[in-house]
């Protein structure tokens, strides 16, 4: 009875063991081998979807880059790939693996074992290279100089696949790596299973001997050598698949070319297990059309796959394919029509048990390695439709070795059960067995494997036609992660993200579909795109009950999400919680930081992220660049642009255009300029760089110049070029360039953008043309703060008081909410038009709105109350402000300055000083008219040689205006008259204004003479100058002197200006000045002026005619 027992349980235990699809099938140890026309690991079909890496050991010599290899297999891991090629071989040159015959490496060595053993960490098996047909790492070339060196007769590459000596030296180099000890996995490379196969040549060619005999002799020979040395893996000849003589018929398939190879004769050698083919259309037909090379692709790859079937009875493996991304007219469609192309080859061929056993892309790259970018290198970290399509080949293949693997348990169980005699060479049966069938016998249904209508749905939505992508969709009556997130990524690139959303929470409710870390990175961009927080942070408690929070993909969507919403600090706390970061993470969370203004914090995180040599990419600098800009931290971006230059980055456009900001930001223009000129490509950033650096600096017309140049080059500007030449043309009142630009802009149809009409704006206002501004104003579609601070701020600067509080109240009834320029523009028109009521207003606006704080509002207040005769409440606004600014304290020295007060400007000064503040140009204008007015000479000169001594500040000619002042109140004017014409700056009326009305107090008649003498030589018709001129010679009786100069005036038809004065009366300015008649109740007002005139007329002849009445 017991042994009955024993046998039913050992019968459950057998059945469930045989029955299981997870251990036994998916187990990536042991070594692979052939079984028919496939690939076998541990008696399970096995299928290679990989990639190409021949830098892996190259990387991996410097252990420092070293986490770059861990990357690249982790992210392949992470897309379910299994395979990697890559170079056992660097013979010769830079950072060799063989420095000469027989003479290793160690440092690269120690790189491959590296790679290796990640590999192996990752269940990723290895195909390793043991030369190079080209001269990159050596190759052909470099042995065949070897063996020249030696003293050996050869003259041609081609030589190394017959010399003799060649020969050994090669025979040599494959036993050392056979025979090399891996320091990290303590295997020798031979008795490694994490090693699939050996490869004698990256695509070998002999084109002297077009038969194909030399490397069919060659291939035989080598082959054998191996095979004596190593018994455990596979070996492939790593040709390319062109034909040769033995296939006549199919040489037509090849491309132009001698080759000397033969892929039905060269894969038939005893020892070769497995063929190998490559596919470059793009290359081989350069010139040919997309349709062309398509066309090509697909017989190419049906022609090598039934060959290896039918002809070889060997697995192939498509070990090189891809599409250029540098390739006149690419785009990313094409390149997934190539890669779906060969992956639906190889499914068809391998779901039927064919010879199609897997590709391997070119190439894969990980994030910092631009240097490696040949156009073909694709980055698993950068979500992108291929990356999805690579994906969903693994998952395919993964699917079909499962069932493969169950029909084959299926049948061992039947055997351990009794129900029929083993077969020899079951195992090889069962496996060219189709899947169909298998499919439908076991009830799997036939949707769980079918990928035609994903694909199809992929394809409509790349080609934008998402109306009938989502119409496919919808029809679909299974639906997998890949359809949903096919379909979800369409939404989001139509910028639908409200629909991307729905349709996410309807798959999460679908019990057949699990959600994928890239799904959800989709669905985290809409939520950023959106500024959707609540679906967002729902998104993230998801991620981490499922724990897709572990992948940088969805680490990297929650950054940018929070990023977006200005939740900075919940990207940062995202980012120190993720174990591992790849370039695009370190980017995000930098890029967060810069544009939240903590500039320094993204310095901070940049210099952590370059201790990783290659992480930083150009977008990286760049935004690193920018920091530095805003903080004018020369220093540190000198030292970027160090490493620029190291990394070959300074030719990338955004690299050298944030290069090029940063200097100007940093007051460089000089270096700014050079590296302008060193640029070989500019773009409208470039060129726009460039205009807004003169404008920012004070050189217009070198701004204007450069436009010019600009619209001759093929660059054509934007809304940001019009934008600077507006301000340029603004700080140089030419009107008439403005129109021009205008009627350009115009012409562009770019007349709508905001920050275009403002700037339009801002330069008819600056240039006194208020009403073309309104124009512009009253005509615009849409209006941001900045129209509204603009028009209010020209028509206050140009001192329309009423029209600027009109402006005003309009903007508050449209909802728009103040800034502190629109306000500050009020208050200084009120200031300059002495309207204190309405100055209160404004003040209590800003007390309303939270502003009172604010520095620009704050240094407003204090010089309006000033300007208004209430100095007390500037003070006030001034002790009340715990605002530590500069602007605040020179405002208020000034208005201490102009009510007389001086001793309180000079202390409040002197207590600045004492606190650290460190004052600016302005303030020392101020300090130094407290001095003027207070006629404190020697304290005057003090301060102005501590400007210069101290603080390193040249004067400006406002500096020595403020010194002649004091020189002149002082009685002092032969030093006035000399520190003008020792002035280093240029002599404006001002300077000679303020010498020649002291010349007029004190009588000085000769020097007042040539005062104003030179004035008129700055204005011929300056009314100040002849006046005051008259008036001294008339004050001092030379009435002939005085005549003539005020015939001089008449000729010239110069008047005195006349003073005027003005009013507030309900909210409304008027100005009068003698005899003037612009007023529009100019009548009334002269009527009433009479009136008061007659009775002030009568009231005084009252008082000494009290006998004479005067009339009602």
């Amino acid at each position: 009875m017991k042994p009955l027992c024993l046998i039913i349980f050992l019968s459950i235990v057998i059945q469930q063991s045989y029955l299981k699809l997870g251990v036994d099938a998916s187990s990536r140890d042991g070594f692979v081998r052939t079984k028919g026309v496939q690939f076998s690991l541990n008696g399970y079909p096995y299928y290679a979807n990989g990639f190409n890496a021949y830098w892996l050991m190259y990387v991996a010599s410097d252990p420092i880059q070293r986490p770059k290899i861990s990357a690249a297999f982790q992210e392949a891991s992470s897309h379910g790939l299994t395979v990697a090629r890559t170079w056992a071989f660097s013979d010769g040159g830079y950072r060799p693996l063989q420095y000469s015959p027989g003479s290793y490496n160690e440092d690269m060595f120690q790189g491959l074992d590296f790679a290796i053993a990640e590999a192996r960490k990752h269940g990723i098996k290895i195909i390793l290279s043991f030369a190079n047909n080209y001269v990159s790492f050596g190759g052909k070339k470099q042995y065949v100089d070897w063996a020249r060196s030696q003293g050996r007769p050869v003259s041609s590459e081609d030589d190394f696949f017959t010399d003799s000596l060649v020969k050994d030296f090669y025979k040599n180099h494959i036993k050392a790596v056979l025979n090399r000890f891996n320091t990290f996995t303590k295997f020798q490379y031979k008795d490694d299973p994490t090693i699939m196969a050996w490869e004698l040549m990256n695509e070998p060619r002999c084109p002297s001997d077009p038969t194909g005999r030399t490397i069919q002799a060659w291939i035989t020979e080598m082959a054998a050598h191996v095979k004596s040395l190593d018994s455990n893996h596979l070996l492939e000849a790593g040709l390319e698949g062109f034909y040769g003589q033995s296939s006549p018929q199919s040489k037509t398939l090849n491309p132009p070319g001698q080759f000397g190879t033969d892929f039905i004769a060269n894969n038939r050698i005893p020892g070769i297990d497995f063929v190998t083919a490559h596919s470059y259309p793009d290359e081989w037909f350069v010139d040919a059309s997309e349709q062309f090379q398509m066309e090509f692709l697909n017989k190419w790859l049906d022609a090598h796959i039934q060959d290896a079937q039918n002809i070889l009875r060997k697995p192939i493996i498509l070990a090189e394919f891809g599409k250029s991304t540098k390739k006149a007219g690419y785009s990313p469609a094409q390149r997934d029509v190539v890669f779906n192309t060969v992956y639906t080859k190889i499914y068809e061929s391998a779901k039927r048990g064919g010879a199609a056993a897997g590709g391997l892309f070119w190439q894969l790259l990980v994030n910092g390695m631009d240097n490696f970018q040949d156009g073909y290198g694709i980055i698993l970290g950068q979500s992108s439709s291929t990356v999805n399509v690579i994906a969903q080949q693994s998952r395919k293949l993964t699917l079909i070795r499962k069932i493969f693997a169950r029909m084959i348990n299926v049948e061992k169980w039947k055997r351990a059960r009794g129900y029929g005699p083993v077969r020899e060479g079951a195992s090889v049966s069962l496996l060219e067995k189709p899947v169909d069938k298998f499919v439908h016998q076991t009830r799997i249904p036939i949707q769980a494997v079918s990928f035609d209508t994903n694909y199809q749905l992929r394809q409509l939505i790349d080609s934008g036609n998402l109306r009938d992508a989502r119409q496919v969709f919808d029809k679909m009556p299974h639906r997998d992660v890949f359809s949903w997130t096919a379909i979800i990524q369409g939404y989001v690139a139509a910028t639908n993200y409200n629909e991307a959303l729905i349709l996410f929470s309807a798959m999460h409710l679908d019990p057949r579909v699990s959600a994928d870390t890239h799904v959800l990175s989709v669905a985290l961009k809409a939520c950023g795109q959106s500024s959707n927080v609540s679906f967002g942070e729902s998104l993230h408690s998801f991620a981490e009950k499922t724990s897709l929070l572990s992948s940088v993909f969805v680490g990297s969507a929650l950054i940018d999400l929070y990023k977006r919403t200005g939740m900075i600090d919940k990207s940062c706390r995202v980012f120190s919680e993720m174990d591992f970061k790849n370039t695009v993470t370190w980017t995000t969370i930098i890029t967060g930081l810069v544009h939240a203004g903590r500039h320094k914090e993204g310095l901070v995180y940049f210099t952590e992220m370059s201790r990783f040599r290659d992480l930083p990419d150009t977008f990286t600098f760049a935004i690193a660049l920018k920091a530095c800009a805003c903080l004018r931290q020369l220093r540190y971006g000198q030292g970027i642009h160090t490493h620029v230059i190291v990394k070959g980055f300074g030719a990338v456009l955004c690299v050298a255009n944030s290069l090029f900001t940063m200097y100007t930001e940093c007051g460089e223009m000089e270096d700014a300029l050079r590296l302008f000129e060193s640029m070989s490509e500019r773009d409208v950033v470039s060129w726009t760089s460039l205009i807004t650096a003169y404008s920012r600096i004070g050189q217009e017309e070198n701004a204007v110049n450069t436009f010019l140049l600009m619209r001759n080059s093929e660059v054509y500007p934007n809304e940001q070029t019009f934008a600077s030449m507006f301000a340029a043309c603004a700080s140089l009142s030419r009107l008439v360039w403005g129109e021009q630009l205008h009627g350009n802009v115009f012409s562009l149809g770019i007349v709508d953008s905001l920050s275009v009409i403002n700037s339009m704006m801002k330069m008819y206002s600056t240039c006194g043309k208020l009403d073309s501004a309104s124009v512009l104003f009253r005509g615009m579609r849409c209006r941001d703060i900045i129209s509204w601070s603009t028009i209010i701020g020209g028509y206050s600067q140009g001192g329309f008081v009423e029209e600027g509080f009109e402006y005003f109240s309009w903007m508050r009834q449209s909802g728009t909410k103040p800034t502190d320029f629109a306000l500050a523009s009020l208050l200084s028109v009120s200031g300059n038009m002495a309207v204190l009521e309405q100055g209160r207003q404004v003040h209590a606006l800003s007390l309303h709105l939270g502003l009172e704080q604010n520095p620009t509002i704050c240094s407003a207040l204090i010089t309006m109350y000033s300007k208004c005769g209430s100095i007390a409440e500037a003070s006030k606004v001034f002790e009340e402000t715990n605002i530590a600014d500069i602007v605040a304290l020179t405002a208020m020295t000034n208005g201490y300055a102009e009510h007389g007060k001086s001793k309180e400007a000079i202390d409040l000064f002197e207590k600045s000083l004492n606190v650290g503040f460190r004052p600016d140009v302005v303030t020392f204008i101020s300090v130094l008219n407290a001095c003027a007015h207070s006629g404190q000479l020697d304290l005057g000169f003090h301060y102005f040689n501590v400007m210069r001594e101290r603080y390193n500040m040249s004067p400006a000619k406002e500096h020595y205006g403020c010194m002649v002042d004091l020189l002149c109140r002082a009685g002092r004017l032969s030093e006035a008259e000399k520190m003008i014409d020792e002035m280093p700056c240029e002599k404006d009326d001002v300077v000679w204004t303020t010498l020649l009305r002291a010349c007029t107090a004190k009588r000085d008649i000769e020097r007042g003479r040539r005062a104003a003498e030179r004035m008129l030589e700055l204005d011929p018709t300056s009314s100040t100058a002849l006046v005051t001129l008259a008036n001294i010679y008339s004050s001092t009786g030379k009435w002939k002197e005085a005549a003539i100069v005020r015939k001089s005036m008449k000729s010239k038809g110069v008047m005195k200006e006349p003073g005027w004065s003005s009013i507030l009366i309900k909210d409304q300015v008027s100005a009068f000045a003698s005899g003037g008649q612009s007023h529009p109740q100019c009548e009334d007002i002269y009527s009433i002026l009479e009136l008061v005139v007659h009775r002030y007329v009568c009231a005084i002849k009252g008082a000494f005619e009290s006998t004479q009445i005067c009339d009602p």
